[in-house]
């Protein structure tokens, strides 16, 4: 049985899914990178960084759903767009984001905190990444 080529689904995809979707795993890889220099420093435990990371691929998981993929017969690409379901979840996402450090400072401070915020944005990179597929 011949292995399918993944390349040859490239050209039939939109150039700023393939953009979004190289952005999230660069800011990833920086994440989990940091994360595990923090981890090997002894700054931040590793039961934090692994349960942030989940909790961030549940997150990236639904936030994956903001935006809905479809064929677009004119260009002859998979496109993505927001729907009004998307559209909710994107508000929710964003207040997440921008407040999730608040909040958190509540039960954690300093450096786990700043490797708990990590954790918790690779898992989401993680997750849309993973179900954008």
């Amino acid at each position: 049985m011949k292995k399918k080529d993944k390349s040859a689904v490239v050209p039939y995809l939109d150039k700023r899914l393939i953009r979004r979707l190289r952005i999230y795993t660069l800011v990833m890889v920086i994440m989990l990178l940091v994360i595990i220099f923090e981890v090997l420093q002894g700054a931040f435990s590793i039961a934090w960084a692994v349960g942030g990371i989940l909790i961030g691929l549940g997150i990236g998981t639904l936030v994956s759903r903001m935006y809905r993929l479809s064929w677009d017969e004119d260009t002859s690409q998979v496109i993505s767009r927001i729907d009004w379901i998307g559209a909710i979840i994107l508000v929710f996402y964003l207040t997440f984001v921008f407040t999730r450090t608040h909040y958190l400072s509540y039960w954690v401070h300093g450096t786990p905190l700043l490797g708990l915020v990590f954790s918790l944005t690779a898992g989401t990179m993680l997750g849309r990444v993973l179900n954008t597929v």
